[in-house]
């Protein structure tokens, strides 16, 4: 799980050779078996530039230990997602599997490439959605634009398939007078009779789907009408339910309209910050906001700097020159140059500054850098 305390640590990690290789991958099909040959290449990239930069013989053979040896993993390649991303200083080794595409880099410097991750903490990371049915119980792990089902394959999805399973369980849960016939569910049953089968169905599925979601760990948004999400709370063991539920039947709904009622709710929990930022870019003054990457690079580090938005999959190569307060640009990366979208990134969590990076069309203004000051 990526998060801002990730970042955080990344940022920390010291050394004037620290790796960072990125890579898009794939779920299934034909493509899915050429990443790790991809990956070899990149791992040789690194190594060619960890040798030309080091002047230990064998410097790259004790970086890259750990990395190489994922090439042996048939396992960790089987359980891909749409991106990888990798950090490897001389103490650490980090590797994350992420929900959206990344660019196939290596970048080694004193500081990693952090911005690969950035979208994790804008929630275009991952989220899940629970359909809490009487009928059709679906779970799904979304992005904003991904939908995949991921309900466990062993639990009953209905309170009939529930029944099925055990028809005994109508008799458990009978709540009449003892020695009268027991009443089955569905048949003449009173209200309370159907509640505890209900509740004891609710119960059954939870523990599965709490399995998944303590991997995951994503946070959870329930859908589906109050009874049953009330049934489902009282029987939930796992700690990142999203508190607004979304009341509404969700048999009625495709999983694609689930998953945008989840991110709906998702944007108002996590990202009302970012939302209200997004809204002052419209509302204040030029004075305030701004779409300059050298004015905004010289306010973060003057710790100036609210709010920055960064345009996903961008790059500005450059320099900072500290001296007279002024960014020079590159065409393409020299030996000094830097990242300036990443750099400035490290800079604005060093100062206090939240940073997003969003889809182009989401940008403020459509720029490739925006920011708000807090004077």
């Amino acid at each position: 799980m990526v998060s801002e305390k990730t970042i955080h640590e990344l940022i920390k990690k010291n050394g004037k050779t620290l790796i960072t290789i990125t890579l898009p991958t794939h779920k299934k099909g034909e493509e899915s078996k050429q990443d790790p040959i991809r990956f070899k290449n990149l791992l040789s990239e690194a190594a060619k530039i960890v040798d030309e930069k080091e002047s230990k013989n064998g410097a790259s053979d004790k970086l890259l230990k750990k990395a190489k040896a994922l090439l042996d993993k048939p396992l960790f390649w089987s359980h891909m997602d749409n991106g990888l991303a990798v950090y490897i200083s001389e103490d650490s080794f980090d590797v994350y599997k992420l929900p959206y595409d990344v660019e196939e880099q290596v970048f080694v410097n004193d500081h990693f490439m952090i911005t690969p991750l950035l979208p994790m903490t804008s929630m275009d990371g991952s989220f899940s959605v629970l359909a809490v049915s009487r009928q059709k119980v679906r779970l799904l792990k979304c992005t904003r634009n991904d939908v995949q089902d991921i309900t466990p394959a062993d639990i009953p999805l209905s309170v009939g398939d529930y029944l099925e399973i055990d028809p005994e369980k109508q008799l458990q849960f009978h709540t009449g007078a003892q020695g009268q016939k027991a009443v089955f569910f569905g048949h003449n049953a009173n209200e309370e009779d159907k509640m505890i089968v209900v509740e004891a169905f609710f119960r059954e599925i939870e523990r599965e789907i709490t399995k998944i979601m303590k991997i995951t760990n994503d946070p959870l948004v329930l859908i589906g009408l109050l009874d049953n999400t009330n049934l489902y709370k009282k029987a939930n063991s796992y700690n990142r339910i999203v508190g607004d539920i979304v009341k509404f039947n969700p048999d009625e709904l495709t999983d694609k309209e689930l998953k945008d009622k989840g991110w709906e709710v998702i944007q108002k929990y996590f990202l009302s910050d970012m939302y209200n930022t997004l809204q002052n870019f419209s509302e204040n003054s030029s004075e305030k906001v701004s779409n300059n990457l050298g004015e905004i690079v010289e306010a973060t580090i003057m710790g100036k700097s609210h709010t920055i938005f960064i345009s996903k999959g961008e790059k500005k190569w450059g320099v900072y020159d500290a001296e007279n307060h002024t960014v020079h640009y590159s065409n393409k990366p020299g030996s000094n140059d830097v990242e300036l979208l990443n750099w400035l990134s490290i800079t604005a969590f060093k100062t206090g500054s939240k940073v997003y990076v969003l889809p182009k069309e989401e940008m403020p203004i459509r720029s490739t850098v925006a920011a708000e000051f807090r004077f």
